[in-house]
Parts: structure tokens; C-alpha cells; sequence
């Protein structure tokens, strides 16, 4: 493996070693998968009818208040087992 040495403004050299502890990376392994993404060839996009928006979900986030003892999973269950008429 060979290495690389880059130059950064601090303020962006910090912003990206708080960014890669935030995501549990070590900044040279985010910096390798980044470059890796870009000389990789693109991947054929799903349709937008097949996959939502990223935006469209960021939306709906926070507009339904559930209570603090919701079990989402028992609620998932319940909902089967309607549908499939168990």
C-alpha cells in the first residue's frame, strides 16, 4: 500500500477528523473510500418510482409522535398477522 500526503485548510482538516469519529471511521479509511467512489464506475440508478427521495423521508421525520412505550415491533406483529387474517 502506498501513501499519500494532502494539504488542508485546518479548519476542513478538523471538520473532517470530527466527521469520520462521528461515524465511528478513521479518517484515512474515510478519505481511501471516497476516492475509491470516484474512480469506481457508477452503478445504473434505481428509478425514482422504486426508491423514495432521501428528501421526501427527511420530511416525514418527527411529524408522527409516538408514545414513549411504543414497541414498534409488537405494532409490526399485529399488523401481519391483520393483513394476513392470523
Amino acid at each position: 500500500m502506498s501513501q499519500l500526503t494532502i494539504t488542508l485548510d485546518d479548519d476542513l482538516l478538523q471538520a473532517a477528523q470530527d466527521y469520520a469519529r462521528q461515524h465511528g471511521q478513521e479518517l484515512d479509511k474515510l478519505v481511501a473510500g471516497l476516492l475509491q467512489a470516484a474512480v469506481r464506475p457508477a452503478e445504473p440508478a434505481v428509478p425514482a418510482l422504486v426508491r423514495p427521495s432521501l428528501t421526501a423521508v427527511q420530511r416525514l421525520y418527527g411529524s408522527l409522535k409516538a408514545p414513549a412505550d411504543f414497541d414498534y415491533k409488537q405494532e409490526l406483529e399485529e399488523g401481519r398477522a391483520e393483513q394476513h387474517g392470523l
